[in-house]
């Protein structure tokens, strides 16, 4: 099955970086040294710890999806990144703990799996296989966060 990894949109976050407002309700965002890794929800990458600035805001991942709002705290770089863009799966986050979860109509939790990195192609398949999901969000396991969306292409 041919997917792709959606990363926040650039624009946003370029906006973000311009007004130092989250695009979630206004609310305030603000600058710091990396003290953990991530990843940047742009470009999908690791932050270096104790050397990049990033930038703390809330994000609603299901905006344009759901009626309700279901925002969560994520990490931006604070200076501007590329966006990922590439095919198939950012091969860095592989580093990383993940987990599926698999969303359905109103952004209805479907199914939720930690990620098999031997077998992540195949799992990403079947979940988007299954009639009762639209899309896929990538979450941090541990810290339970958005990190970017899986659809189908």
């Amino acid at each position: 099955m041919s997917y792709r990894v959606t990363p926040m949109d650039v624009a946003l976050t370029e906006k973000v970086r311009t007004l130092m407002i989250s695009p979630f309700g206004k609310l305030p965002v603000w600058s710091s040294v990396a003290t953990g890794y991530g990843p940047c929800r742009s470009c999908l990458k690791k932050f270096c710890e104790g050397e990049e600035e990033r930038i703390y805001m809330t994000y609603d991942p299901f905006s344009g999806k759901s009626d309700l709002p279901l925002p969560g705290p994520v990490f931006i770089h604070s200076d501007r990144c590329e966006e990922f863009t590439g095919d198939g799966f950012p091969q860095e986050l592989l580093s990383i703990p993940m987990l599926f979860d698999g969303y359905g109509e109103h952004s209805s939790l479907k199914v939720s799996e930690p990620i098999e990195k031997e077998n992540f192609e195949d799992q990403i398949a079947r979940m988007l296989s299954a009639p009762d999901v639209e899309f896929v969000h990538i979450r941090n396991a541990e810290a339970g966060c958005f990190i970017a969306t899986i659809e189908r292409s």
